[in-house]
């Protein structure tokens, strides 16, 4: 999905902008840094592991057997029990994996413009903005989890499951609230110009 990104088009009021200070101005910068790792990061982070967590909690595990049990995680679990974590273990990474690959898709869709919206700066229907790659890449990415997760060889090389596929619907409802999220921070930013949110866009 990153290398659909190069054909992306550029905002409408690239020229209206100053231009950038060659000996100043770095495409990684801590606005980019803070933006990618405090902001969208944690909320990925925490959408995957809401969903990881989940899982377990559905088969019996809540997050208080878990936390800081460390080697003393499975004695507290009948043999049966035991026996079967393995594969909730699988289970409960493929649906992370799932549910992080979801989250990447709605941050690709937010992230893609600074303060343009997407209804005005879309990927699909707009002329000025039309970028065909990102539905590939976005395809690619989904493909990629099927073949990951429901492929019998695949599955027995990477020890990887079959996801359930209610343990990833949260992704998309986190997702909705990222996208909702920063297309309230660009219409504050396109309404208040020069404000504080301005000067922290990556």
């Amino acid at each position: 999905m990153s290398l659909a990104m190069v054909s992306e088009k550029a905002e409408k009021d690239i020229m209206h902008r100053p231009p950038t200070i060659r000996n100043k101005s770095h495409l990684l910068n801590l606005k980019l840094l803070f933006h990618a790792y405090i902001i969208i990061g944690n909320i990925e982070c925490f959408t995957a592991f809401f969903c990881f967590f989940w899982w377990y909690y559905a088969n019996d595990i809540p997050l208080s057997m878990i936390l800081f049990k460390y080697n003393h995680f499975e004695q507290q679990f009948s043999l049966e029990k035991q026996q079967k974590l393995t594969t909730i273990n699988q289970t409960g990474q493929c649906i992370y994996y799932v549910a992080l690959c979801i989250m990447q898709c709605f941050n690709l869709l937010t992230t893609r413009a600074r303060y343009a919206s997407f209804f005005t700066h879309n990927p699909f229907w707009s002329r000025h903005s039309r970028n065909l790659w990102l539905i590939l890449g976005m395809i690619a990415s989904a493909l990629t989890c099927v073949l990951v997760t429901e492929v019998p060889f695949i599955q027995q090389q990477f020890k990887t499951t079959r996801v359930p596929i209610l343990y990833v619907l949260p992704a998309f409802g986190f997702g909705l609230f990222m996208f909702i999220i920063d297309e309230l921070r660009k219409l504050y930013i396109r309404r208040n110009p020069d404000c504080w949110l301005e000067h922290m866009a990556w």
